[in-house]
């Protein structure tokens, strides 16, 4: 504290002897009473000093930009309506392995044509044909029932169970209802065996001899025969229907050759 003191006093003393010296000429210059003349210089002239105060403004823009990137992505969907002609249907006609049905009537003929009347039959069937060979082949089974005449009356109706194995020809018609169904005639013939029971039938008499019957007899007898027939087809889709006839023959002990003639209706599913 001490030093600091007399520091400031010192500083303060030689402000004043500075204060003094400087004012003590200025008291003892002399004062002159004599006017002394000014004249212009070179014809009047007087140095001018134009001061031009300049002033540049610079504007000083600073520009902050940002730079926003959208970016928009434009989905456009175009739907062409173009009328395209759709290919054919191609046309598929049943072909291969098949099982059917079919049921109609019967007709005897033959040794049994007198005694028996037209009786009913329903039949089953499986086989093959495919539409573009004109062969194929058929198994089938049919039971028939026929009526009797008055005259040969035992109250028990003449029964015949048919087995047939046989060879079927197709013949393609063309297609007479539309693009896919084809109407076929078809030929059908082959080896059978039949079963019959209580079955009249006329016996072999010499020539010029008065027609003898025998009654049925009540058990079963078989004997083999053929078959020979035809019929109409119509095929659609995985299906046919058709119309047929056909003649079966077997032998009856002691008389002519028996026919029975069903005629049928029925349906096959490929």
């Amino acid at each position: 504290m001490k030093l600091s003191t007399a520091s400031m006093s010192v500083v303060g003393a030689a402000i004043v002897l500075a204060i003094g010296a400087a004012r003590a000429p200025a008291q003892s210059r002399p004062k002159s009473q004599k006017r002394i003349p000014i004249s212009k210089e070179a014809g009047g002239e007087v140095a001018r000093v134009d001061t031009v105060l300049r002033t540049d403004t610079m504007t000083v823009t600073v520009t902050n930009t940002v730079y926003h990137t959208d970016t928009l992505v434009k989905t456009v969907v175009r739907v062409d309506s173009v009328l395209l002609t759709p290919p054919p249907v191609p046309i598929r006609l049943p072909a291969g392995l098949y099982f059917g049905i079919a049921g109609g009537s019967t007709i005897p003929s033959g040794s049994i044509f007198v005694p028996n009347s037209v009786g009913y039959t329903g039949q089953m069937q499986l086989g093959w044909q495919n539409t573009k060979q004109g062969f194929g082949g058929r198994i089938s089974g049919s039971y028939a029932g026929l009526g009797e005449d008055t005259q040969f009356s035992r109250g028990s109706n003449a029964q015949l169970w048919t087995y047939s194995m046989d060879l079927k020809a197709n013949l393609p018609l063309g297609h007479f209802f539309g693009l896919t169904p084809r109407l076929n005639a078809y030929g059908i013939g082959g080896w059978t065996y039949s079963w019959f029971r209580d079955l009249p039938h006329r016996l072999d008499t010499p020539e010029n001899a008065p027609n003898v019957y025998a009654l049925g007899d009540g058990s079963w007898s078989g004997k083999s025969g053929w078959d020979a027939g035809g019929g109409l087809a119509l095929m659609f889709g995985r299906s046919e229907i058709f119309v047929e006839s056909r003649a079966i023959s077997f032998g009856v002990h002691d008389s002519p050759r028996a026919y029975q003639v069903p005629i049928v209706f029925g349906f096959n599913w490929y």
